[in-house]
């Protein structure tokens, strides 16, 4: 379709400077000055068309009685005709400058047709040549601009991938820093400092560091000025200066890790009615809303705050069977499925347009079998969840998780 519309486009544009070039012949001239006009307007086209016999457009006064053979007074007498005359004969008089009319026969220098003649042939091959010269004037002109909005967008795309490398890196840095220093708590002998390139040969590729040399240098410089917990200091290592990076948070202990952070219901926004609840329970799940921050939560089991938030929300509830908590969630998504339709409903009730921890909680109904694809270990889940159990399994869970975060860490100081 755009390689006909092009076509179309072409042989429209072909036509009109066809019709452009096309001389209509003027006038009431007669005797000598039609024979003359005739001889001018060939000198013209001829010399449009290419013919080397005619290397200039116009004609001088010399050339014109030369053709004509007549007396040098009578071709006077019929310019002096064409000056008083001041229409369009078909002859255009030029003096020694081009633009300045002519009054006066001395002043004439050269004759030039206002009405060229040409063969349909030079006329086609002219005015295919100015529209194709045109043609590829207009598509340079596009294929520029083109050209610089893709660069444009390149650069834009590629500044963006450099920038999230930089933060990828930068959150690598910190987790290489918080394990050393958890590991320094447990081998006294390891340096609590770690030198910069050292940590960098750690987490860039040899055959990489040259191309992520850039964004490397970002991530140091966003480091030194943006993250509080790691200190940049200059200390001699096996005999030379290095720049060293030292984790300055404090490192929370098994038994304050144990500790959950207090979360509170703190009533209803609005009540509940058929404008912004269902009459009937859809689904057994539900998808919860705004239960938290991501950004703000603090410690490694944060999440076990909500389960027992939501339990507690829901004491009177005895479906519910599985809660899972999306930490990475901006919206603050927990994903909660009950025995039946009956209990989620009670649970919807309970939850949706309360207010937990300074946020609006909003409820909705999820499918089933949306819920199993997220979650297929929910599939098997038909016990029914309690405030009281679930605080015992997570803080065995919690202690398992700690011991295996010591032994982790002690193989990392054999390691190092």
């Amino acid at each position: 379709m755009f390689l006909l519309t092009a076509a179309c486009v072409f042989f429209l544009m072909l036509g009109l400077m066809y019709l452009r070039m096309r001389g209509s012949g003027s006038s009431d001239v007669s005797g000598i000055g039609m024979y003359l006009t005739k001889y001018v307007i060939e000198t013209f086209s001829q010399h449009d068309c290419g013919d080397q016999q005619h290397p200039n457009r116009s004609l001088s006064m010399d050339e014109a009685s030369a053709y004509l053979k007549v007396l040098k007074d009578f071709i006077h007498t019929s310019l002096e005709w064409i000056i008083r005359t001041g229409q369009d004969v078909g002859i255009r008089l030029t003096g020694q400058v081009a633009d300045d009319p002519v009054t006066d026969v001395s002043e004439i220098c050269r004759l030039e047709s206002t009405h060229p003649k040409m063969s349909f042939t030079c006329r086609f091959r002219r005015a295919f040549l100015i529209v194709v010269s045109r043609v590829f004037l207009i598509t340079g002109v596009i294929c520029c601009v083109w050209s610089g909005i893709y660069y444009i967008k390149y650069r834009w795309r590629r500044e963006e991938e450099e920038t999230r490398q930089m933060y990828d890196l930068v959150e690598s840095i910190v987790d290489v820093l918080k394990s050393h220093s958890e590991a320094c708590q447990e081998n006294q002998d390891l340096q609590p400092c770690l030198p910069i390139p050292h940590v960098r040969d750690s987490l860039v590729q040899p055959q990489d560091r040259k191309k992520m040399k850039k964004i490397w240098e970002r991530a140091v410089t966003f480091v030194s000025a943006n993250e509080s917990r790691i200190r940049t200091e200059a200390q001699r290592i096996g005999g030379a200066d290095f720049l060293v990076w030292r984790w300055i948070q404090p490192s929370v202990s098994c038994d304050k890790t144990s500790v959950m952070p207090s979360k509170v219901w703190q009533g209803k926004a609005f009540p509940l009615d058929r404008r912004n609840s269902p009459p009937n329970s859809l689904t057994p799940c539900l998808k919860i809303r705004n239960m938290f921050d991501p950004v703000m939560e603090v410690g490694e089991n944060w999440d076990l705050a909500i389960h027992e938030a939501i339990l507690e929300k829901c004491s009177d509830n005895d479906g519910i069977v599985h809660i899972a908590v999306d930490k990475n969630s901006r919206e603050g998504c927990v994903y909660v499925k009950c025995l039946s339709a009956e209990y989620s409903g009670k649970a919807f009730k309970a939850l949706h347009g309360s207010w937990f921890d300074g946020k609006l909680v909003t409820v909705k109904y999820l499918r089933l079998d949306r819920y199993h694809q997220r979650f297929p270990q929910a599939q098997g889940c038909s016990t029914p969840l309690k405030a009281s159990s679930l605080q015992l399994n997570a803080t065995s869970t919690l202690n398992t998780t700690l011991c295996l975060q010591h032994y982790g860490s002690a193989k990392f100081s054999g390691l190092s």
